[in-house]
């Protein structure tokens, strides 16, 4: 559980001391004395994917064992049986010490930041202490704190109740496994209600959480052409018959949800792969084709492979070498055949990153933008020295709508576009550039810039992603943020 510490001149304050010293909220703990040796309560209790038998706060949990550095994924069930929902979660596992404790730290949404702990304590002659302890901070947390504090209360009561009931059933059997403690309700009926339209308020955030990032939907745009949108980056998936091409095959879990897509309608084994750039969430699932040619600019790789950024993981490449692109693309235009579908490939300079790809079907009239477009977003901008470049990402905006003024655009993130939307997020882009450096001209801080940019006129929304395994939002805040320290650098 967190400690407050004093603040070390010269350093920021981490988070867990923010949160040690934060007045957000008191702390919602209890604890409970069981007739359970503490290995045979730890041992059962890291089996993360078995709480749902005997703790009644999950529904669902995914994770079978409780590992360092993963996510953390699960259901929960409603704080209120009439509550009509399933509030899904995810949560990066940050501490694990055995048989004492493990922690998961929150970061669901912009503005919130919580902490939860399991622990256990040895009492000596077969008894152990179990406990539940939890805490939030942060500006979205205190808007949505009426949901959050009386959710924390249920989980508490919800795992002391379960505790007292993996005694009874020690004190019975004298073990605790999966044959000693009964399953319940099956699966598919504890996550029945998720069918019923939600009434509360948090099931609608899980909800439009699941539908706006997460749930793929696949738009045929042309005979043997779909776009598979959302879980990552957006895909284009071109079946030439005899072979198939993918473009951007999306990051694990989604990139076996779009292989498994692929192999229930697509004729065609895929033989090409295209990345648009690097980052990991257009490139991980290359592992899942080992037969395809996988095609990306000619410094793709390398900028897969460099460390300065948040976009790629040089340890996962180091592990997946053989799923880096082999084949190189020079110049700023070439040409490929799939099977019967004729596709270009286009470099228009530094962009989004200084290696991107934008894919074109000239048949269909199809552009595929990677990420120069994100459709109704608030971009990511990749500020290390293989990311963006805000002129040469504008002007290629420009250059592919005028270019293609009646194409049908495949954004790297968000829906299908036009043209006019190219331009409108030109436009953003412009407009954020701009005020920033007239931000830096009249001598504004970075924290004064924040204050005094406005970019809610333009409508985008908050867009997630993992950098370094944590879960963070691309926002206006971070966008002001990552352009000032840009622009900054350069004078």
């Amino acid at each position: 559980m967190a400690r407050a510490t004093g603040e070390v001149a010269g350093r920021a304050r981490s988070k867990v001391e923010q949160l040690a010293e934060s007045g957000d909220m008191a702390p919602v703990h209890g604890t409970v004395d069981v007739d359970i040796p503490i290995e045979v309560l730890w041992d059962f209790f890291t089996r993360a994917n078995l709480w749902p038998r005997w703790n009644k706060c999950f529904t669902w949990v995914h994770n079978r064992d409780l590992v360092l550095g993963r996510q953390l994924i699960w259901s929960f069930e409603p704080i209120r049986p009439w509550y009509l929902y399933k509030m899904p979660a995810m949560a990066k596992i940050v501490e694990v010490e055995p048989e004492r404790k493990v922690t998961w730290e929150v970061t669901a949404f912009p503005g919130m930041y919580a902490r939860h702990t399991y622990h256990v304590e040895d009492l000596g002659n077969g008894r152990t202490r179990f406990g539940s302890w939890e805490k939030g901070m942060g500006p979205g947390f205190r808007l949505t704190k009426w949901l959050w504090v009386p959710h924390f209360t249920f989980v508490k009561d919800r795992s002391l109740e379960g505790a007292r009931y993996l005694e009874s059933i020690y004190r019975r059997t004298g073990r605790l496994d999966e044959s000693t403690v009964p399953q319940g309700r099956s699966a598919l009926a504890r996550l029945a209600p998720l069918a019923v339209v939600p009434l509360a308020g948090a099931a609608m955030v899980g909800r439009r959480f699941y539908t706006t990032y997460i749930r793929q939907e696949a738009i045929r745009l042309a005979p043997g052409v779909h776009a598979v949108l959302n879980g990552g980056g957006n895909s284009l998936v071109v079946d030439g018959g005899s072979e198939a091409l993918l473009m951007d095959p999306k990051f694990p879990p989604h990139s076996t949800w779009l292989r498994n897509w692929i192999e229930g309608n697509v004729g065609a084994e895929v033989t090409t792969i295209i990345n648009t750039h690097y980052h990991y969430d257009h490139t991980q699932g290359n592992a899942l084709y080992p037969r395809a040619d996988i095609h990306a600019h000619e410094n793709t790789a390398e900028f897969a492979m460099t460390a300065d950024h948040d976009f790629s993981d040089r340890g996962w490449w180091e592990r997946h070498r053989d799923s880096l692109p082999r084949k190189a693309v020079f110049g700023k235009r070439s040409r490929m055949r799939v099977g019967e579908q004729q596709v270009e490939l286009l470099h228009l300079g530094p962009g989004h990153t200084r290696a991107d790809l934008v894919v074109y079907l000239p048949e269909h009239n199809v552009v595929a933008t990677g990420d120069l477009l994100f459709n109704t977003f608030y971009p990511y901008i990749d500020s290390s020295g293989s990311g963006a470049s805000l002129p040469g990402w504008i002007g290629s905006l420009r250059t592919l709508a005028r270019r293609y003024p009646d194409a049908v655009f495949v954004a790297g993130h968000g829906p299908l576009a036009s043209a006019k939307d190219l331009h409108y997020f030109a436009d953003y882009l412009e407009y954020l550039y701009d005020e920033v450096g007239r931000a830096l001209q009249k001598g504004l801080s970075e924290d004064d810039a924040v204050k005094r940019i406005d970019l809610s006129r333009w409508g985008l929304r908050p867009i997630p992603s993992f950098l370094k395994g944590k879960l963070s939002w691309a926002t206006a805040e971070r966008n002001i943020r990552t352009v000032y320290r840009m622009r900054k650098a350069q004078d």
